[in-house]
């Protein structure tokens, strides 16, 4: 009789990385989530407008955009103070208010991220590229 050989197992597969991609797939659909949530709040009739005309219960967004009005338009806030009584502030019209309003009007939705504001222009970038480029010049001038 012959006896059978015995193979031994296989290794185990390694786990399957988790690719830049699916990363980037995840951040979207978590966007994606918290955007409907959001609309779904916004429509929610939880906020109070005590316009002259009696005002009444309106929706988180229509809050929301009545303030963006008045910080578009500029509007004036009374504070009583103990000491000093009542103080006037004027707050001026928001450039930046008027601008998304503005967008928003016309159809444009502009990204809202505070980040863009924050990166080097393309001027600076070359001038320290060409700083760096000109230190190693004279890195390897003072070495010779």
């Amino acid at each position: 009789m012959a006896s059978k050989k015995s193979r031994p197992d296989p290794p185990p597969k390694p786990e399957p990385k988790k690719k830049q991609n699916s990363l980037i797939g995840d951040k979207i659909r978590a966007g994606v989530v918290l955007s409907t949530k959001l609309r779904e709040i916004a429509q929610e009739g939880t906020e109070f407008d005590n316009r002259p005309d009696g005002g009444g219960m309106i929706t988180k967004a229509e809050a929301l955009a009545r303030l963006m009005w008045k910080m578009a338009l500029g509007h004036t806030t009374k504070v009583e103070v103990a000491d000093k009584g009542i103080i006037e502030t004027i707050h001026a019209p928001d450039r930046g208010m008027i601008q998304l309003i503005w967008d928003r009007i016309e159809g444009r939705a502009t990204p809202v991220n505070d980040n863009l504001h924050n990166k080097r222009k393309l001027p600076a970038k070359v001038s320290d590229a060409n700083k760096d480029r000109l230190n190693n010049m004279a890195k390897e001038d003072n070495a010779n």
